[in-house]
């Protein structure tokens, strides 16, 4: 929202950074939160990779580079039976100091509201973090390229590392999604697609791309979010009502 690019790869980067979790942690036997840590670092890699060939072009074109990204992270990583794909494989809960954060346990006491708290406090840090790098030199060029490349450019602004820039720091949040999801339960192939990418997109829209309380609308508005329960929906499926009120 802040440098007026469209990207369809989001979804395939918290796929991405999920999936590294769960092969770090289960795999290789990293504890948390330097497993999730080293996912979001790899994701972002990746997105600075993908931001590379896409910032010479914009709009609709940037749409389709990014398009042809995601399903090839879904096609190359996602369905390889090399690596294991998203194959639901649960990855252990993460313990800080002793204090288990996780979703589920044995027992009546599943569905953990702490991992609830947890996701709150990222989500809340997140929000500080981007509001914090809005006012920042680099968020203003991010607005300088948005409003118009070619003048940014002739006032000094690097217009190239500056999209890059963006591409490493949305990559980075997409990463934080995705691990998120990967300690919330199983992960799954099908809810990392590219059309479930462009849903993300419409709804992102919808709630507003230029501030942080839009971001919160389409969370609200998403499928399985708050609106879906209040509409009569479950976390697994939209209801009719608000499945209309998304199209």
């Amino acid at each position: 929202g802040y440098v007026g690019q469209i990207s369809l790869a989001q979804l395939a980067f918290a796929g991405l950074a999920g999936f590294a979790t769960a092969k770090l942690t289960v795999a290789a036997g990293i504890p948390f939160p330097w497993a999730p840590m080293l996912a979001i670092a790899i994701t972002t890699g990746i997105g600075i990779l993908v931001g590379l060939p896409a910032v010479r072009v914009r709009g609709m074109t940037l749409a389709v580079v990014t398009a042809g990204a995601a399903l090839a992270i879904e096609e190359l990583i996602f369905k390889s039976e090399a690596l294991g794909g998203l194959n639901r494989q649960r990855v252990p809960s993460p313990r800080l100091f002793g204090i288990d954060l996780g979703f589920f346990v044995t027992g009546h006491d599943n569905f953990r509201p702490a991992f609830g708290l947890f996701v709150l406090i990222v989500l809340i840090g997140t929000f500080v973090a981007v509001a914090n790098l809005r006012r920042s030199p680099t968020g203003l060029k991010w607005l300088a390229v948005r409003a118009n490349e070619r003048a940014a450019a002739a006032v000094g602004v690097n217009v190239t590392a500056t999209k890059l820039s963006a591409f490493a720091v949305s990559s980075l949040i997409a990463g934080v999604g995705g691990v998120l999801l990967a300690y919330r339960g199983s992960l799954a192939p099908e809810s990392f697609t590219v059309f479930g990418a462009l849903a993300l997109l419409a709804i992102t829209y919808l709630g507003g791309i230029a501030s942080i309380s839009g971001a919160v609308v389409a969370g609200l508005l998403f499928s399985g979010g708050v609106f879906t329960r209040l509409a009569g929906g479950t976390t697994g499926s939209q209801s009719d009502f608000s499945f209309a009120i998304s199209g």
